[in-house]
Order: C-alpha cells, then structure tokens, then sequence
C-alpha cells in the first residue's frame, strides 16, 4: 500500500493514493481515500465514482476469498448510495486493460461469489433480498425509457446472463441489450407481456419460476 501511494503522491504528484479502496489477493480490504472523497484513478469520472483496486494479477483466476471482498466493497458502496450505482471495470472508462481479462470478465457477469455449501446458504435471507427488489420493481419499472440504473439492474442483467441471454455486461445500466434481452426473456415465458419492461411480474419469472 505504501508504495502505491509513494507513486502516486511523489511521482504523479497527486494529494494522495488514487483508490477509494484496495483489496489483496488474501482478501484484506485497505482503505485509501475512503468512501465519499473524490479519486484519482479516472480522469473525467473522479467526482462521480469511487474507485477498487485489486492489487493482485487480474489476469488469472482471482482468489474467492478476494472476490468476496471486492464484492463486499461494491455492497458497502450501493448501501451508501441508496442501490443506485452502476459497476464498471476501469477499461470501460478509460484506456486501459485495467483490471485484466479474469477480474473484468468476473465484474461483467455479475461478480457472482461462491456462497458455500446449499446447507450454509441463508435461502430464506435470500429470498426476503429479492422480494425486496420485487417490490421497488413493482412500483417503479425498470426500462430503458426510464434510463434505470443500480443494484436491481445489474441482479437483472447477471440473473438473464445465468440464464442464458444477452443483455450485455452487468454494470446496472439498462441499455439497449438489456431491454432486448428483457423483451426476449418476457416472450420465451410466453404469459408475461414483452416489452422489454422489467417490472414486478418478470422480477417474479426471472427469480423464482
């Protein structure tokens, strides 16, 4: 850590450490600037993201252990922001091959993690957290047209991915693959209105049908 922030500090001159946070490769999570503050990780987009550094070799399988708390960062973050931000690796934003071919392709599937054995898993805890979502979705529809962003989104775009469609990398951007994919899902169920609209009735077919 210290040499990360030794670079960034006396060579690019910056006031601190460019990363919000950082995780190893044995999963401790580090913080550098820290929740809220402004980054230096990505020009153009510093006021408006909080940055994660993996500081192992992201072009090999990542550790679960790391995973877990990389995952764990991003969930800290969505609590704090209210489920409203979206995820994306540094490549998406900038030129860069940041944070490699492995970790990226984890990120854009939805950063799913190993939760254990079926008899360790909290499935009544599981199901409570999505009815949650179902609700919101209910009320206010995720599409396009309503430029959706967040958690739901992106539990949406990992779910149709598992399921084999297309809605583009989980970022918790509904986009155009998103609403395609959505209108795709919707007909193949064959009672659900498609549209490409992901309210309270596809929630429902998406997650427990």
């Amino acid at each position: 850590m210290k040499a990360f922030e030794a670079y960034h500090m006396d060579n690019r001159k910056w006031d601190g450490i460019a990363y919000n946070w950082l995780v190893d490769p044995s999963g401790a999570v580090f913080e550098g600037r820290g929740g809220g503050w402004r980054g230096a990780a990505t020009r153009g987009w510093n006021a408006r993201s909080e940055s994660v550094c993996y500081t192992g070799w992201g072009y090999e399988p990542v550790p679960a252990v790391a995973l877990k708390a990389i995952q764990m960062v991003i969930d800290d973050a969505q609590f704090r922001y209210g489920g409203s931000l979206w995820v994306r690796g540094h490549r998406d934003m900038s030129s860069s091959t940041c944070p490699g071919d492995w970790l990226y392709g984890w990120l854009a599937d939805g950063g799913r993690v190993d939760q254990g054995p079926p008899s360790d898993i909290d499935w009544a805890g599981i199901v409570a957290y999505l009815t949650a979502f179902k609700d919101r979705v209910t009320v206010t529809p995720l599409s396009r047209r309503r430029r959706s962003r967040g958690e739901a989104v992106r539990l949406a775009q990992s779910h149709l991915r598992h399921r084999g469609y297309s809605p583009g990398p989980a970022d918790g951007i509904y986009g155009r693959r998103t609403a395609a994919a959505v209108k795709q899902f919707e007909k193949a169920m064959g009672f659900l209105k498609p549209d490409g609209v992901l309210d309270g009735a596809t929630w429902t077919a998406l997650f427990f049908v």
